[in-house]
């Protein structure tokens, strides 16, 4: 057995083990940045996303006007040392709201704060930790009406967010389908990305562990080493073996597994129908898509050889794929 096979039995890909246990897999469970899938408990499960009656496209306005008057959206996300956007999760929302033109401003937390802030804005949990505990994560955003104060949403998990400005914004381009199939198969991919990325995961946490800033340090070694704990059973990033061979290894394997997205991203027609996930139309699942793109670019460097690499796999399509998404890369 693989190293990699251990860590999926670990994170719920044998149905045996997961039935056993009557878990279900969910995301963004670790708070902000790139998480690992884990589990929440039956009992605590959140109710399914539900479709809605929502209007179609209209035609987008550009990103510095402000068609919404009284709106302003407050995104939480997390600082680094490179004073950017970094996070891969925090990134779907911004592209979300940045498609949709909606205005926001963003306040930056810090991993160890996260719990008390949202707690504050009476934002609650995304899921359960192993001791039945809340668990808080980013992004999450606020929505307040400026003229009256009042808050009209206080919500987080990139996916949630995106069905409530669906919801909330009707006359700005959607990102979920309005049919329950399409809400659903948007859902699994957003969920299922991690797993399809794996052996990048051990490169790229290692990568933003200097990147964050002395205050998130700690936090992020302890939390993403727990989440890589089945493959190499440490406790900090630190120790994490990452010499030569272990990184060449570590490249060999991504570039499998970005070949093995691209036939999954092939089958969802996106090949031959456009560049998108659903074609020639931009959805939530692009954004999820970009969000690890930028996050790889971020913190690898844009000029660096390893994401040149990257955006080079599977004859350019990832680069491409990225710069398709610039008009939504802004970080306000």
């Amino acid at each position: 057995m693989g190293q990699w096979d251990r860590c999926n039995i670990r994170w719920g890909r044998s149905s045996s083990i997961a039935d056993k246990a009557k878990v279900e897999r969910r995301s963004e469970t670790v708070p902000g940045g790139y998480i690992m899938p884990q589990f929440t408990p039956v009992s605590h499960q959140r109710k399914g996303l539900v479709s809605y009656p929502l209007k179609l496209n209209s035609t987008p306005t550009p990103l510095h006007t402000n068609p919404f008057h009284c709106t302003m959206i407050t995104l939480f996300d997390i600082p680094c040392t490179l004073s950017v956007s970094w996070s891969a999760n925090a990134w779907k929302t911004r592209f979300t709201l940045n498609y949709k033109r909606i205005p926001y401003k963003t306040e930056w937390v810090e991993y160890p704060d996260i719990e008390a802030v949202l707690k504050k804005h009476n934002i609650g949990p995304t899921g359960t930790k192993g001791d039945e505990t809340p668990y808080y994560s980013l992004p999450a955003i606020l929505d307040v009406d400026d003229a009256t104060g009042e808050i009209k949403a206080a919500l987080a998990d990139s996916f949630h967010i995106a069905a409530y400005l669906d919801k909330a914004y009707p006359d700005t381009p959607r990102v979920l389908p309005e049919d329950k199939e399409g809400v659903e198969e948007q859902k699994a991919f957003a969920d299922g990305i991690l797993w399809d990325i794996m052996p990048l995961l051990t490169i790229m946490f290692k990568a933003a562990l200097p990147v964050l800033n002395e205050g998130s340090r700690e936090y992020f070694s302890k939390a993403r080493a727990m989440n890589l704990f089945p493959v190499y059973g440490v406790h900090r990033l630190e120790d994490i073996p990452y010499g030569e061979e272990e990184r060449r290894v570590l490249w060999k394997d991504s570039e499998v597994c970005f070949g093995k997205l691209e036939e999954k991203l092939k089958v969802a027609k996106t090949d031959g129908e456009g560049v998108w996930f659903k074609g020639d139309r931009i959805t939530f699942a692009d954004f999820v898509i970009g969000g690890v793109l930028i996050w790889v670019r971020t913190i690898l460097g844009e000029s660096s050889e390893e994401w040149g690499r990257i955006s080079a796999w599977n004859g350019g399509r990832w680069g491409r794929f990225l710069e398709g998404l610039k008009e939504y890369d802004t970080a306000v």
